[in-house]
């Protein structure tokens, strides 16, 4: 199929179920935008671009790489067709020169029973209240809270348990952490996850601005600690074939590393691999803890204060220091 012809496929495809006008171009499409909802439908501000499969409207500011996400808005019966048009797996990456399959993201639902913590205070059930105390026991402030949605469930496999979700681009879960309040002698599980791959899942990903410096920790909890541009690599390791890779580099966000001091030199290698396509890289010094999940927020801004930009030499030096 070239090129012009998918882009001719994808446009009709439009065409047979919404008002639509394609740009003098031929790349982009406009519709009406299900999620402004501006009163006047002939209103077709909402862009697509048949060639990168993206979308933005000039209005609200919606924007996002799921095409077929917009078209659940509009007509759900048109969804599953609209997949085979606007493939999410077939991107052209100005990074490899390759067109690289990225899988479908996979559905996840919220633990069952979620209840919003923020919503709950001065809660008189044990359970909620217990929750919560955990919470600032462990230096999460209110504003931590309500910024990363934290949450309680009375469902028995979540009871007392903390529960930190995330939220993709278009405001869907993608994916869960839960931590047991109590000693793991008294449960049969401290932490509970999604059971999704973890390599297209950009944690907290709603709340991130691609043109802001993005600090970067190892899992979900440490993410109570840090500044609010921040995401995690559910892991140690950040490699190319991850979508969190991919939108570091397709945007040119520098990056603010603070791994647990024992991985540092996955610090540096995953810094070493950023440097290589132009990635400003800022490691920070996270030994006043054993982890960045125990420091206080205070000690991990000023770690960010004082972080070091990432150097070439740093790896020759790394590698001394091990031997």
């Amino acid at each position: 199929m070239t090129r012009q012809k998918s882009i001719e496929e994808k446009f009709s495809f439009l065409e047979s179920f919404l008002n639509v006008s394609l740009s003098k171009d031929g790349v982009n499409a406009s519709i009406w935008c299900p999620f402004c909802k501006h009163h006047n439908k002939h209103k077709l501000k909402l862009a697509i671009h048949l060639e990168k499969n993206l979308y933005h409207c000039w209005l609200c500011d919606k924007k996002g790489s799921d095409i077929s996400y917009v078209i659940s808005k509009l007509n759900k019966s048109k969804v599953e067709a609209s997949k085979s048009y606007f493939r999410k797996s077939l991107r052209k990456s100005s990074l490899f020169d390759i067109e690289e399959e990225i899988e479908e993201i996979e559905l996840v639902e919220t633990p069952r029973g979620f209840k919003l913590l923020a919503n709950a205070f001065g809660s008189t059930n044990p359970d909620i209240r217990d929750v919560f105390r955990y919470a600032l026991k462990r230096g999460v402030s209110k504003h931590k809270i309500w910024f990363l949605r934290l949450g309680y469930s009375l469902d028995q496999e979540f009871r007392r348990s903390l529960i930190l979700p995330s939220l993709d681009e278009n405001g869907e879960i993608n994916f869960y952490t839960s931590r047991k309040i109590d000693e793991p002698g008294n449960s049969p599980f401290k932490y509970k996850n999604a059971d999704v791959k973890k390599k297209n899942i950009i944690f907290n990903e709603i709340n991130i601005d691609w043109n802001r410096p993005l600090t970067i920790v190892e899992g979900p909890l440490d993410l109570l600690k840090t500044n609010d541009n921040a995401t995690c690599l559910l892991g140690s390791s950040l490699t190319p074939d991850m979508k969190l890779f991919s939108k570091i580099v397709e945007n040119k966000t520098d990056v603010n590393l603070a791994l647990d001091s024992d991985v540092y030199y996955k610090s540096i290698k995953i810094a070493d691999m950023l440097y290589s396509y132009d990635i400003n890289v800022n490691i920070l010094d996270t030994r006043s803890a054993d982890d960045v999940g125990d420091m206080t927020h205070s000690q991990f801004m000023e770690a960010l204060d004082e972080a070091n930009l990432y150097k070439k030499e740093d790896t020759l030096l790394s590698k001394i220091a091990m031997l």
